[in-house]
C-alpha cells in the first residue's frame, strides 16, 4: 500500500501535466530542506532517503550543489531554473512512514554572494567525484541500497537513469571535491564487500 501510494504521488509530480506549486529560491543561496510535517526526536530510529535533486534542463551536474547533513539536505542552485527532490521516511525494518516532494524554482535576483558570482567561471571546473555502487531497475531495490549504505554511515543517494528506452536507478555516495578523501571512501566500501565504480561528475 505505501509503494502504491509512493507511485502514485510520483506520477502526480513527474507525469501529469500540472506543473507543481514551486518554492521560489534565489541562484547561488543555500536553503535548508527538511520534512515539513515529520519531526523525530531519536533520528537514528529512522532512515532519510533523499533523491538526488533533479534539473529541468541541460547540465544537470553543473547546476547544482547538494549535501546531506543530519537528515536534512543543504542544496544549492547554480542557475535560474526548476528542481525537483524526493524525500521517503523509512522506519529500521524498511517501512514506509513519511513521502513528501519539494519543488523549486531558482531565479537570478542580481544578489548573488559575491564568491558565487565572481568564481561562476572556475566553479564549473572545480572537479567532483563520486562512488557508484550499482544501477538496479527498480526504485526499491535502489531504497534498499541506499538505506542499508545511510545505516552504515554513507552518504547515499540514487540517480534515475534512462538507457535504451529502460528506466534504472543509480546507487551513489557522495559528491566529492577533494579526491583523496573520495577515494579513502571507496576504500571503506570495498573493505565492506560492496563493487565500486569511482567516476567524475560531470
Amino acid at each position: 500500500m505505501n509503494l502504491f501510494r509512493f507511485l502514485l504521488i510520483f506520477i502526480f509530480f513527474f507525469c501529469c501535466n500540472t506543473e507543481p506549486i514551486r518554492k521560489e529560491i534565489s541562484v547561488g543561496k543555500t536553503i535548508k530542506i527538511e520534512p515539513s510535517n515529520f519531526e523525530s526526536k531519536i533520528n537514528n530510529n529512522y532512515n532519510f532517503l533523499w533523491s538526488k535533486p533533479q534539473f529541468s534542463g541541460e547540465d544537470s551536474e553543473k547546476s547544482m550543489q547538494f549535501k546531506i547533513e543530519n537528515n536534512k539536505m543543504l542544496f544549492t542552485p547554480l542557475i535560474e531554473g526548476n528542481f525537483d527532490i524526493s524525500l521517503t521516511v523509512e522506519s529500521l525494518n524498511n517501512t514506509d512512514l513519511y513521502q513528501e516532494f519539494f519543488s523549486f524554482q531558482s531565479i537570478d535576483k542580481g544578489i548573488k554572494n559575491k564568491n558565487v558570482s565572481l568564481n561562476n567561471s572556475n566553479q564549473t571546473q572545480i572537479k567532483r567525484y563520486t562512488i557508484q555502487i550499482a544501477s538496479v531497475p527498480t526504485i526499491d531495490e535502489a531504497r534498499k541500497y541506499q538505506s542499508k549504505l545511510k545505516n552504515s554511515g554513507f552518504d547515499a543517494y540514487t540517480e534515475p537513469l534512462t538507457l535504451k528506452n529502460k528506466q534504472y536507478w543509480r546507487i551513489r555516495v557522495g559528491n566529492f571535491t577533494d579526491y583523496n578523501k573520495a577515494k579513502d571512501v571507496e576504500m571503506l566500501l570495498k573493505e565492506l564487500k560492496y563493487d565500486t565504480w569511482f567516476t567524475n561528475i560531470k
